[in-house]
């Protein structure tokens, strides 16, 4: 009797606790393996130049999607991750640099490159965010990676995957 009951609160407490992921798309973990954070939602699209590019699937909330309907894209090298892209249609460049300063602060630099404006800011010690906007468009692109696995990993690329989020 006591066996049947404890299998019953057992598959009682399966049923009841909630399911977790492997990958979480909100946690910056570079350098991570695919292949311990794969949940079986990443679906590659694209390899170009020795990086694996995939989109995630499965269930993702990030800060953006409040105010935008983002295409998010994972760069893997390696099989490590390596950078986070993003990119969304028809945003006001004033509004991105304001949520950007009121996310990281006062210190963005800000770069011009033809129809382009850049802002990048350190989001932490080892991690960066660059973002574009198209300034006759309206689209916005975003890279966040690893500072130091963007060293380690670039000697072995060609193209940099932030540099081909350029493209």
């Amino acid at each position: 009797m006591r066996v049947v009951i404890i299998v019953c609160l057992f598959l009682l407490s399966i049923c009841t606790c909630s399911i977790s992921y492997a990958f979480d798309c909100g946690k910056l973990d570079f350098g991570a393996k695919l292949t311990d954070i794969d949940d079986g939602n990443f679906v590659l699209y694209k390899q170009a130049d020795g990086v694996s590019y995939y989109n995630y699937v499965g269930n993702c909330r990030l800060l953006v999607h409040k105010n935008a309907c983002p295409a998010i894209s994972y760069a893997f090298v390696d099989g490590q991750y390596y950078a986070r892209i993003i990119q969304i249609s028809e945003r006001n460049k004033q509004d991105t640099l304001n949520v950007m300063k009121a996310s990281f602060g006062p210190d963005v630099k800000t770069t011009k490159s033809g129809e382009w404006t850049i802002y990048s800011s350190k989001m932490s010690e080892d991690v960066q965010i660059k973002i574009k906007c198209n300034d006759r468009t309206g689209v916005v692109k975003s890279a966040t990676y690893s500072i130091k696995l963007r060293a380690q990993l670039a000697k072995s690329l060609k193209n940099d995957p932030i540099v081909q989020y350029d493209k």
